[in-house]
């Protein structure tokens, strides 16, 4: 059964949420909040200790894709263990005998990416919550001037709410507003949610944005309202005032009633947490790295993607570039799907080692085995079957890879020519001029 959360069990959850926040920070990505807080702490990273022969054999994730996402969201869509819900809905949903999720979108760069983005959700059935930046260029009718607004969002934002039936909420950026552009905050946010609202957009919460300036000067922005202004974190220590330039700036703050806003995504009660602003020991966390399985009845837990990271898969399936070491030249036909290569007189075919460059997220396979360029050799005293697998991973070609010792020269295309070139024979006397 459904409980709604009362008052005080929320206030319970939050400070339970605010202490693991204060002791659960790591570095993650520069510019985002959710590198400190407790995200790192929910998820871990292995270390590759795959051996040679299981590397060779593994398919290589494709991490960022639209349908690496949807294919994600159906794993989530059995109704009878999971409660997937906009961050509004979440926070107010308990069950203990299945697994809550919220899902969280913040829009840094891109509306009509993330606009996109929400087709995949929306056309398998899903809702989820999707933060807009007010200094984002999508947001500015002037990116000189922070200040004023675009009408033009107006119809997309709407259109997500109203048919799609999506959560619109503030990503909150307004310490950096007060410190950097000196625009007063309160009355910044009073007036664009005000217009908001007048235009029929439902703003129930905020999240806060990590800005750049929140590293360099070492703020949250969440700390702009009084009920996020603590506990303090580590390297984010000046949530009272701000140095800049020789001066002490001191933080205009309000509280979220006084603004008609109900949370602030940060202080919510989860008790587990995922983002993709999360990088550790250079990977970025994805959803390929969240084991179902460990999640059990009871959890409530936020998924924090952005838009921005993820893309359409590609359909080719191309070699962009192929050589071998020691090479004299070698050519791609990407019309036949194949290559010839020509190495010097008395090379050993047996052993050779191979340095290519494929789609945008393609991979190879040779007889099953993973290709990886600069480290796999191959045997290459007949032609040689590479199978290219595009970043859809639907589509995959088949491509031949023939070397020859020295001569005889074959007919190849040239991969920047259309149509066929002759590879000519080298002549057999080479007259030098002005000799």
């Amino acid at each position: 059964m459904i409980l709604r959360l009362n008052r005080n069990l929320f206030l319970i959850l939050n400070l339970f949420v605010i202490y693991f926040i204060s002791v659960g920070i790591v570095s993650g990505q520069e510019n985002h909040p959710a590198g400190l807080t407790l995200f790192p702490k929910i998820f871990s990273i292995k270390q590759d200790t795959a051996k040679e022969k299981q590397v060779l054999s593994a398919a290589p994730d494709t991490n960022f894709t639209w349908q690496k996402y949807a294919s994600f969201l159906k794993q989530i869509s059995d109704t009878t263990k999971y409660i997937v819900l906009p961050l509004n809905e979440f926070r107010q949903t308990l069950n203990s005998k299945k697994i809550v999720i919220g899902l969280r979108h913040d829009v840094d760069v891109d509306l009509n990416v993330a606009y996109e983005f929400s087709k995949i959700e929306s056309n398998l059935g899903f809702r989820s919550t999707y933060f807009i930046l007010h200094t984002a260029p999508y947001y500015l009718a002037d990116q000189n001037n922070m200040a004023v607004h675009s009408e033009k969002i107006l119809p997309i934002l709407k259109k997500m709410q109203n048919e799609k039936h999506f959560e619109i909420g503030w990503h909150n950026d307004l310490v950096t507003l007060q410190v950097i552009y000196n625009i007063d905050p309160v009355v910044f946010l009073h007036k664009e949610l005000s217009w908001l609202r007048s235009n029929g957009l439902q703003i129930y919460g905020t999240a806060a944005h990590g800005s750049s300036f929140c590293k360099t000067y070492h703020y949250m922005n969440f700390y702009f309202f009084q009920e996020c202004s603590y506990p303090i974190l580590v390297g984010r220590e000046n949530n009272l005032t701000v140095p800049k330039d020789g001066k002490m700036i001191t933080l205009t703050k309000g509280h979220l009633n006084d603004f008609n806003l109900e949370y602030e995504a940060y202080f919510l009660n989860n008790n587990k947490a995922y983002s993709d602003a999360v990088i550790k020991e250079g990977v970025r966390w994805n959803i390929g790295m969240l084991d179902l399985n460990l999640l059990k009845p009871g959890d409530r837990v936020i998924i924090l993607l952005h838009p921005t990271h993820w893309h359409k898969a590609s359909e080719n399936a191309k070699f962009e570039k192929f050589s071998i070491v020691g090479q004299r030249t070698s050519y791609i036909d990407s019309i036949n799907y194949s290559i010839a290569v020509e190495m010097p007189d008395g090379t050993d075919l047996s052993s050779l080692k191979t340095s290519f460059q494929l789609s945008s997220g393609a991979y190879a396979k040779v007889s099953g085995k993973l290709q990886i360029s600069n480290k796999t050799v191959i045997n290459f005293n007949s032609p040689v079957i590479y199978t290219v697998f595009a970043e859809n991973r639907d589509i995959k070609k088949e491509w031949t890879v023939e070397v020859f010792n020295g001569k005889p020269y074959p007919s190849i295309v040239s991969s920047g020519l259309p149509g066929l070139v002759e590879w000519p024979k080298p002549p057999d006397k080479i007259t030098l001029k002005n000799q």
